[in-house]
C-alpha cells in the first residue's frame, strides 16, 4: 500500500514539474517575445515622434524666406507609420498598449482628413494659416503620443530609458504647439470682432 502511495506521489510529482517546465519554458518565450516587440515597435515610434516634430517646426518658410510664387509651402514631409508590417508577436503586450499603437494608423488618417479640410474650406494664401496650425497641432498631438507610447514599451521591455541630450523632440512639440494654440485663439478672437463689427455696422444700413 505504501509503495501505490509513494508511486502515485512521484506520479503527481512528475506530471507537476512537467507542467511547471512547460509555464516556465512559455513565459520565457513571451518574455523574449516580448522585449523583442519592444525594442522594434518602440524605434519605429520614435522615428514617427521625430519626424512629426519636424513637420511641427516647419512654419512653411524656406529659410524664412516665402517660396517662388510669394506664398508658405510646407517643407517637411508629413510621416507614415505602419506597425503591422514588422513581425512580431502581438499578443504578447497587454491589450490596452497593443490597440493604443495600432490606433496610430488612424490618428494618422483623422489628422490628414482635418489638415486637407483646412486647406480647401479655410485657409488662403499667402500665409495659409489655418492650414499650417492644423497640421502642426495635429503632429505634434500624434508626435508626442508616439514617444509617450514608446515609454511605456520600453518599461515593459526592461529597456533603458530614451536618451536626450541637445534636443528633445518631446519638449520642442510641446511648445511650439501651445504657442500655435495661443496664435489661433488670438486670430480667431480677431476675425470673430471683426464679423461683430461688420454685422453691427450692416444692421446700420
Amino acid at each position: 500500500m505504501d509503495k501505490a502511495i509513494f508511486g502515485l506521489i512521484g506520479v503527481v510529482l512528475g506530471a507537476a514539474l512537467a507542467v511547471a517546465k512547460d509555464w516556465w519554458f512559455h513565459r520565457r518565450s513571451v518574455q523574449k517575445e516580448r522585449e523583442y516587440l519592444a525594442i522594434l515597435i518602440a524605434f519605429s515610434l520614435e522615428k514617427l515622434g521625430s519626424e512629426c516634430a519636424e513637420v511641427v517646426v516647419d512654419d512653411g518658410l524656406i529659410q524664412g524666406q516665402y517660396d517662388s510664387d510669394g506664398c508658405r509651402a510646407p517643407q517637411a514631409s508629413t510621416p507614415s507609420f505602419n506597425p503591422q508590417s514588422v513581425d512580431v508577436e502581438w499578443k504578447s503586450i497587454p491589450a490596452d498598449l497593443m490597440y493604443a499603437i495600432l490606433n496610430v494608423v488612424n490618428e494618422i488618417d483623422a489628422a490628414d482628413h482635418r489638415i486637407a479640410a483646412a486647406f480647401e474650406y479655410a485657409a488662403g494664401p499667402p500665409d495659409y494659416e489655418e492650414y499650417f496650425d492644423e497640421r502642426r497641432i495635429s503632429y505634434a498631438a500624434i508626435g508626442m503620443n508616439a514617444f509617450g507610447l514608446a515609454e511605456r514599451l520600453r518599461t515593459i521591455g526592461g529597456l533603458p530609458r530614451r536618451d536626450i541630450r541637445d534636443w528633445d523632440p518631446v519638449e520642442v512639440m510641446r511648445t511650439h504647439k501651445q504657442e500655435v494654440e495661443n496664435s489661433k485663439s488670438q486670430r480667431e478672437a480677431r476675425q470673430s470682432k471683426l464679423f461683430d463689427i461688420t454685422a453691427a455696422a450692416d444692421a446700420q444700413k
